[in-house]
């Protein structure tokens, strides 16, 4: 039973350390600005068109997706065939963008950045949010 019990303390102290430890890492590094002026995340929805297209057309598309509310920049590469939004995901939503695109008769392709075969990180995005969570919630500035 006192050898259980040294077990025990020796891991709750342990565990104490670390979380300590984890705390002053938190609070070591500034927090990023987006962190300190609450500012929300934006999505990225890039679409390729499967037709050339004419500086008017540039034009109208991205004068529309920048009409739309939660938008916050559009970008039209006329030599690439490629539309690209910068949005708010709680105020507009990727379908709405593309009905945009194909209503000025284009059929835009969602670009898939998941299939890009290259170097990757061996850690698991999940892992890094964890982290990063954990880390925003310990920062007491």
């Amino acid at each position: 039973m006192e050898t259980l019990k040294k077990i025990f303390k020796i891991a709750g102290i342990t565990v104490l350390s670390l979380f300590v430890a984890f705390t002053i890492y938190a609070n070591w590094n500034e927090p990023p600005l987006s962190d300190k002026l609450n500012i929300k995340p934006i999505e990225l929805a890039v679409y390729n068109l499967n037709k050339d297209i004419s500086i008017e057309d540039s034009l109208q598309i991205a004068e529309k997706l920048s009409a739309n509310k939660g938008v916050t920049a559009s970008t039209v590469n006329r030599m690439g065939k490629t539309v690209s939004v910068t949005f708010h995901a709680d105020e507009t939503s990727e379908s709405a963008l593309k009905q945009i695109v194909e209503a000025s008769n284009f059929k835009p392709q969602k670009v898939d950045f998941a299939a890009f075969k290259g170097p990757q990180c061996p850690v698991p995005m999940e892992y890094i949010d964890l982290i990063t969570s954990a880390k925003k919630a310990l920062c007491f500035r």
